[in-house]
């Protein structure tokens, strides 16, 4: 290969920023042959897209005799964009690029409002660096470098964020009326919290009263990745909706005329925020679903009770101290600690939008582990987490400097820190880490049979948009 690309972002390793910051670095050009160019410019831009297609069925123009086609939607909208010439100007006359190496400084401010990284099957919000080379006569050659943009999701924003999903529901199977009984499955429910951050146990207590005569095979915990594309090529705008499961729990079966009790926990693993934005064209929302599987021939379906829960990137003040519904805080704890600064980690989901194979990092808290918490090992915990480095915690990058030789080019200056908000000081916090470790694997609970009653100020959860109807597909394993 005749020139390659290598693009360094200064005092951040990942290349993880905060929608509002500052991103700087330094893109290190080899070329091993002399080039005719017009000039070197960087890009800086932000932007989403989507696109899918579908077979829609027409009314045919001579005999209205309905015929199907194919018909692709997509939409296209651009955040932010900056160019900078670093190597000639544009429009301007031929120059020759000698062999040899070169280092271009680039920065910009990333916009406060501009949206979180994502990658999907049919959509992607895409942040990245880009060098072209203007080339007179051929065709231009262009390096490109995707970096990870963070919009905060603060849980303490909003009050419900820190209510508890509770709920109690029954079904009824046709299996039991052949033999005279009509007794019900019931479930009862509970989480602490609306709202968690990756990282985070989601504890929840589950009561099974199997009344029935329908043995439940397996009560299943699973947490779902709701995405919802928009387009609006066509007059009528166009909605995609596909729904992931990103993380299982499996506590057990219980047999028929039975109780059974489960405290048990499910980790979040790193992911993508929940949408904020109500007309933005990829929303991503979650629903956790409780399932008591039985067998398929008994009638009814399984028994299935699914809430909305939302993903954050600041964890709910006190929330480190959870163990469990009623259980949020222990006696040593304090109602505002928190468990320290986020690390780093690539999106669980293996979807990708056409060529694009990157893989956004997302904020994730270790929870309970060694040194995760500073109030734990005696030092006071931060008041509030950072989720980016401060720029002397790190030193600079090798390749923010010019390599000596006869091209120079002047010096990049000395990066700014980067800019953080007011609510997230970064004060006494770790500097940016450079390995993200694996959740810890979680531990089997409590399995306890027991009498089943329901509170007498039981209030019900609202149901996740569309759980009355789960989406196909999703089986027994």
């Amino acid at each position: 290969m005749s020139s390659k690309v290598t693009f360094a972002f200064d005092n951040n390793p990942l290349g993880v920023y905060h929608a509002g910051q500052v991103i700087s670095g330094t893109a290190e050009l080899t070329t091993d042959r002399p080039k005719t160019i017009r000039s070197i410019f960087i890009t800086i831009n932000g932007y989403g897209e989507t696109r899918w297609q579908e077979s829609v069925e027409k009314p045919g123009a001579d005999d209205g005799k309905p015929t199907k086609s194919i018909e692709t939607h997509t939409s296209t909208e651009i955040y932010y964009s900056s160019d900078k010439y670093v190597y000639g100007q544009s429009g301007g006359s031929q120059l020759e690029l000698p062999k040899g190496k070169f280092v271009f400084p680039f920065q910009a401010t990333i916009p406060p409002n501009a949206p979180t990284s994502f990658n999907g099957s049919h959509g992607q919000i895409k942040h990245e660096v880009t060098l072209t080379i203007d080339r007179s006569v051929r065709y231009n050659n262009i390096f490109k470098q995707c970096f990870t943009v963070i919009l905060p999701h603060d849980l303490n924003t909003k009050r419900e964020n820190a209510q508890p999903l509770k709920r109690i529901e029954e079904k009824s199977f046709w299996w039991g009326s052949i033999f005279g009984a009509h007794k019900p499955m019931v479930m009862d429910v509970c989480t602490s919290y609306s709202g968690y951050v990756p990282g985070q146990k989601i504890h929840f207590h589950l009561v099974l009263d199997n009344q029935s005569d329908v043995q439940c095979q397996d009560v299943k915990v699973r947490l779902f990745k709701n995405v919802t594309y928009r387009a609006n090529s066509t007059a009528q705008e166009q909605l995609k909706t596909t729904e992931t499961r990103i993380a299982d729990k499996h506590c057990g079966e219980v047999v028929k005329h039975n109780k059974a009790q489960f405290h048990e926990f499910l980790v979040v693993p790193a992911t993508t925020p929940s949408t904020l934005g109500e007309r933005d064209p990829i929303r991503v929302s979650y629903t956790l679903r409780f399932i008591a599987k039985t067998f398929r021939l008994h009638g009814g379906g399984d028994l299935i009770v699914d809430f909305p829960l939302t993903i954050g990137t600041v964890p709910l003040l006190g929330s480190a101290e959870d163990k469990g519904p009623g259980q949020t805080a222990s006696t040593n704890g304090s109602v505002n600690s928190y468990p320290g600064a986020p690390i780093f980690q690539e999106d669980v989901s293996d979807e990708q939008f056409e060529s694009n194979t990157f893989k956004p990092r997302y904020p994730f808290y270790t929870f309970g582990q060694p040194g995760a918490n500073g109030a734990a090992n005696g030092v006071p915990a931060a008041t509030q987490p950072s989720l980016y480095p401060k720029a002397e915690d790190t030193p600079p990058h090798p390749k923010s400097t010019p390599a000596p030789g006869p091209h120079k080019i002047p010096p990049y200056p000395t990066n700014p820190p980067a800019s953080v908000p007011a609510a997230a000081p970064v004060t006494n916090l770790p500097p940016y880490p450079t390995n993200s470790p694996a959740p810890a694997a979680a531990p089997v609970g409590n399995f306890e049979v027991l009498g089943f009653s329901i509170p007498p100020d039981y209030q019900p959860t609202p149901s996740a948009p569309g759980a009355a109807a789960p989406s196909a597909g999703i089986g027994w394993k």
